[in-house]
């Protein structure tokens, strides 16, 4: 029984390494011109802060962001079971390879990899901190 669970586990990675290989090099000009046909702004912005965020408040990337495996997974097959994320009124499409071939995913994935926030970190704002932290008091009226 070991042996025969070894040698599914083996095959399994080994296809996984060889999906892997198949995934082209992106082209972020590419990605760029894709971003627009799709109209990926409509939902997520032209930079991926509005909308259905792709950066964090951090800066960082969702984690479907992490990888282009995740990413053209996620695109192929986007929640089919789960509601809209909160703050959008839309579910994300589903690409398949005859809309999106994965050497345009992986340019599209490019491409949104050179998104960098225009924004400051929400801890970084003054007023908002300020706001924050007397979120609630009530202060006397002046005379």
């Amino acid at each position: 029984m070991k042996r025969v669970l070894g040698a599914t586990a083996f095959l399994i990675l080994q296809a996984a390494a060889i999906l892997l290989a198949q995934v082209p090099r992106g082209d972020a000009n590419n990605g760029k011109a894709l971003y627009i046909a799709h109209q990926c702004w409509a939902c997520h912005g032209y930079n991926g802060e509005t909308g259905t965020r792709l950066l964090q408040d951090d800066g960082t990337f969702i984690p479907r962001l992490l990888t282009v495996n995740g990413f053209i997974g996620f695109i192929r097959a986007p929640r089919p079971d789960q509601a809209p994320p909160i703050g959008s009124m839309v579910s994300m499409p589903s690409y398949g390879v005859a809309s999106l071939p994965n050497q345009q995913a992986a340019d599209l994935f490019a491409y949104i990899k050179t998104f960098k926030p225009t924004q400051p970190p929400l801890k970084d704002i003054p007023l908002l901190n300020r706001m924050i932290s007397e979120g609630g008091k009530i202060k006397p009226a002046a005379k």
